[in-house]
């Protein structure tokens, strides 16, 4: 079963995330740095990433995951309802983005993208 960490400090759109991947198992970290130490313990198969956290922003944990050679190879989805970061984040490879709010159906279809090897992410 994929493992999926979603770093969302809004508790409501965790939950919901959640439940959406109820198929998947699911890890939920509010802050950058609970994220950052969670992928020091665990391995996942997928990280949703948003970008406006308390503390540290999403844009630290992204750069922190993609500078530390055992994360690098980790799919990365980034939600924001800030757009404008977009084009920042695509620089680090990450597998998608969506603009908070989310359609829900948009939103499987991407992630259920990442653990079809037969379409190119």
């Amino acid at each position: 079963m994929p493992r999926i960490l979603i770093v969302e400090d809004n508790r409501d759109i965790a939950t919901l995330y959640q439940r959406i991947l109820m198929l998947h198992e699911v890890v939920i970290c509010p802050t950058a740095e609970s994220a950052i130490e969670t992928l020091d313990k665990e391995t996942f198969d997928l990280i949703i990433l948003d970008l406006h956290l308390p503390e540290q922003s999403g844009l630290f944990a992204l750069e922190k995951i993609r500078s530390t050679p055992k994360l690098k190879s980790i799919k990365i989805l980034v939600i924001s309802a800030d757009d404008t970061l977009r084009y920042q984040c695509e620089n680090f490879d990450i597998q998608g983005w969506m603009t908070k709010p989310i359609e829900i159906d948009k939103f499987m279809t991407l992630v259920d993208k990442q653990f079809n090897s037969e379409q190119p992410t």
